[in-house]
């Protein structure tokens, strides 16, 4: 494992030379590592020249792989000690941009009851979420949902009013609208696949409406900061909203009929580790308080 974490900095840094400085250890180790890697395999990995080094066929094949393998390695360590259950180990989550709020409370707690867990956190919209959960470039994620899931093992947790937002002193009012006054709109709405931009464009072509869509943005604190700007509308979810309508420079209106689903979900090919198990309890966990007491109520009502 150690010489393919090795060569995954090699290939990483394009070079002996940097590869060692990141990993603060002297280059003839470095070297030694990736000699026996080669000498176990049987192949050459690198073309060494003075201007440096060169991927072989061989070397392209395991760059391509050892991410992977490295991660299989890792959670089959990981699956071992969940037999204890003790979380432990690494755990790369994916979050969506627009559940800031809660995901920023979840971190903190989840890495304050449990330290020994390295976390790395990955964030992009729902439909690559799910690419990377079926890939292995993450273990769990939160995302929207818009269609039952088959490959993935999927908890609906919490279902947000999607509200049209713009800025103060626009059209809005704060009261409820309908998807026929949305769609006068000039809107900024997140870029397709979005599954937050799938719910809206389903929700008009339902009623035969059509979008005036000025701009397609795929960051939420731009498309926030546009709309603050005064240069249109969108609609987002409770969740992404957050504080945003009590700052005085939003106005936030809900949207007839129309809601956001969440859940937390991993591949059913690559069970959870422990760790994995609890950041999932860890979500349902939140979700439950919420319903009960309403630690995690509507953001835009006191």
């Amino acid at each position: 494992m150690r010489h393919l974490e090795i060569f995954q900095q090699v290939t990483h840094h394009g070079g002996f030379n940097r590869a060692a400085a990141h990993l603060h250890i002297a280059q003839s180790a470095l070297s030694r590592h990736v000699q026996q890697l080669e000498s176990d395999l049987g192949v050459t990995l690198f073309e060494r020249s003075g201007r440096g080094v060169q991927l072989t066929p061989a070397g392209e094949i395991l760059s391509q792989r050892v991410d992977s393998l490295l991660r299989q390695f890792r959670q089959t360590r990981d699956e071992l000690v969940a037999k204890a259950d003790i979380p432990r180990g690494e755990l790369a989550i994916g979050l969506p941009p627009s559940m800031q709020v809660i995901g920023t409370r979840l971190l903190a707690e989840y890495r304050k009851a449990h330290p020994d867990v390295e976390l790395t956190i990955r964030v992009s919209t729902s439909i690559e979420l799910r690419e990377w959960l079926l890939s292995g470039h993450v273990d769990v994620a939160v995302f929207g949902i818009l269609e039952p899931e088959t490959v993935l093992e999927s908890y609906p947790f919490q279902r947000d009013q999607v509200y049209a937002m713009g800025a103060a002193g626009s059209q809005l009012t704060g009261q409820q609208i309908d998807m026929k006054t949305l769609s006068t709109l000039p809107l900024i709405l997140t870029s397709p696949p979005n599954s937050m931009r799938l719910l809206v464009d389903h929700a008009a072509q339902r009623l035969n409406l059509s979008l005036d869509v000025i701009m397609n943005v795929n960051s939420i604190p731009l498309l926030v900061d546009l709309v603050g700007d005064g240069l249109g509308y969108t609609a987002l979810p409770s969740s992404a909203i957050g504080g945003l309508a009590k700052s005085g420079r939003f106005v936030c209106s809900p949207i007839k009929h129309m809601s956001y689903s969440w859940t937390v979900s991993n591949s059913r090919e690559r069970p959870l580790s422990a760790a994995g198990r609890r950041f999932r309890a860890m979500v349902l966990d939140m979700a439950d308080k919420r319903e009960r007491v309403h630690a995690l109520d509507d953001p835009l009502t006191d």
